[in-house]
Formats: structure tokens, C-alpha cells, sequence
């Protein structure tokens, strides 16, 4: 099967990103969001980023640019926004009953050969299809932040994800001049399983107050050749989704995985970093 056109649900930082990369690689796209206000702004912060970073830079023309933008459709209508796409990519939050809900009522609403891709970071693959009745098509396909810079795709193959819908998607995400690699369905996966831990781990020397926020930091660029710290990566995706990925990890894999006190503490208090202006850091 030939992906030309797919839908992109969720017009988050992550949706929004995956939506403009399809988009420059001459995908059509229908992005959805409920909240149509969202939308705007997602169309907004896609336009200015294809201007900074890549028409500012002659990575692309004005005109291309614009191409780009026209290739992307704005629609707050779910069921319609699915309708003759190939390939349907969730973006929604972190939160296992809700992608359960959407790929259940996804998988009631459209063509069966529609692939049912999660952009999820750390949920089971396996247990988000679990309350779908053709499980073969949900795979996962995991970009990273900001989705149209970042080289790697974690592609994750459920216990019932069919052979020829991983291949497919292989061949899509390679598509999109990714580096494409696969991995066993597990919680956390490869990269959020490893990331988390270190940034766990770096919030829980600021809590027992073995160094500063900020010599933590520095001390794992200039050791580690990082090109940001853990606590300055945490405040980027935000302190409430690694705390909740850290719940989940430490229901999954035990006790060392459960997020710090601290964690907890911040989100509590709304700390959540970028978006609120305040975490780690003040922005």
C-alpha cells in the first residue's frame, strides 16, 4: 500500500511538528485538534518555523515554503479528517485510557487498511490496541522533539502488529529521511526508558542537594558531550510528562523506576517548565 495521505491527531508541539515534516516530504495532511484554537496556533508556529529555520537558512524557498503550508488541512472534525488517508498518527497526552479510547473508536471508523500509528513515548503499543478489534494495524511510531530536526524514529512493533503494516511503516518513516530504528514492545522502549532515568536520577541529586540545578547540568554537557542537561531537558518536555512517565515505568518495571519526590512535588505546584515559565528554570 502507497501512503500519500495521513492524518495527524493532536496539534501539540509534537502533532503540529509531525504534520509539517510529513507535509515537506509531499504528504498530504489532515491535522486535527478539537480545540480550534489550537489549530491556529498550530498553523501559526508551523509557518514561523518553516521561515526560521529553513527559508531564513535557503534550506527552501518562500515558495516551497508556502507549498508546504498548503499541504497541511486544519480540521477540528475527527471522523471526517480520517476519510481517504492511508495512515492515521496519534498525538494526543501520555495517558493509556485515552489513546485506548481513540484507537478503539479509530479503528471502528476507519477503511480497514488504514494504518493506526501512536506517536506515544513510553505506553505499551501491545496494551494501547488492546481494546481495538484489528490490532494488527496499530504500530508505533515514535518521533522525537522538534519532529521536523531530529534524525531518529523509534519504530515499535506490537505483540500483534502485522508484518506487512511494520514494513510499511519502516518505509514510511524512512521516507521522511529518518533514521528508522526497531525495537521490541516494552515500557519506555529504548530512548525514554534510558532518558528518563538519567533525568530521575539528576532531580533526585538536586533534592538531596549533592550540587545546584545548574552545575548538574553543566557537569553532564561537558562530561557526557550532551548538548543540554537533564534538568534542562526535563524542563523542555515538561516535568509533568516525565512524572507521569515515570509512574507508568514504575508500575511496569518496579520501585528504582518511580519518579522522584521532588518530581512530584514540582508538578503539584505547577513547575512544569517551558510551558508554565517556571521549573528548574525561569523562562
Amino acid at each position: 500500500m502507497e501512503i500519500k495521505n495521513i492524518c495527524v491527531i493532536g496539534a501539540g508541539i509534537m502533532g503540529h511538528g509531525i504534520a509539517q515534516l510529513a507535509a515537506t516530504h509531499g504528504y498530504e495532511v489532515n491535522l486535527v485538534d478539537v480545540n480550534e484554537d489550537i489549530l491556529k496556533k498550530a498553523k501559526n508556529a508551523i509557518e514561523k518555523n518553516l521561515d526560521r529555520f529553513f527559508v531564513v537558512k535557503n534550506k527552501i524557498t518562500a515558495e516551497e515554503a508556502s507549498d508546504i503550508l498548503n499541504r497541511i488541512k486544519l480540521n477540528p472534525d475527527r471522523d471526517s479528517a480520517v476519510k481517504g488517508v492511508q495512515m492515521v498518527i496519534e498525538a494526543v497526552f501520555e495517558d493509556m485510557n485515552l489513546k485506548q479510547k481513540l484507537f478503539s473508536e479509530l479503528d471502528s471508523i476507519c477503511d480497514k487498511s488504514v494504518i493506526l500509528a501512536s506517536n506515544t513515548s513510553s505506553l505499551s503499543i501491545t496494551e494501547i490496541a488492546s481494546k481495538s478489534n484489528n490490532q494488527e494495524r496499530i504500530v508505533g511510531i515514535h518521533f522525537f522533539n522538534p519532529a521536523p530536526v531530529m534524525k531518529l524514529i523509534e519504530l515499535i512493533k506490537g505483540k500483534n502488529t502485522s508484518e506487512e503494516v511494520f514494513a510499511t511503516s519502516k518505509q514510511f518513516s524512512e521516507s521522511l529521511n529518518k533514521t528508522v530504528v526497531t525495537v521490541k514492545d516494552a515500557p519506555g522502549f529504548v530512548t525514554t526508558r534510558l532518558i528518563y532515568v538519567l533525568c530521575n536520577e539528576a532531580v533526585k541529586l538536586k533534592m538531596e542537594g549533592i550540587a545546584s540545578t545548574e552545575d548538574i547540568d553543566v557537569a553532564c554537557k561537558l562530561a557526557f558531550n550532551f548538548p543540554m542537561g537533564p534538568l534542562e531537558l526535563s524542563d523542555l518536555v515538561g516535568n509533568d510528562i516525565y512524572f507521569h512517565i515515570g509512574e507508568y515505568l514504575g508500575e511496569a518495571l518496579g520501585e528504582k523506576y518511580k519518579p522522584s519526590p521532588l518530581l512530584k512535588e514540582m508538578v503539584e505546584d505547577n513547575l512544569l517548565g517551558r510551558k508554565s515559565k517556571k521549573g528548574f528554570y525561569n523562562y
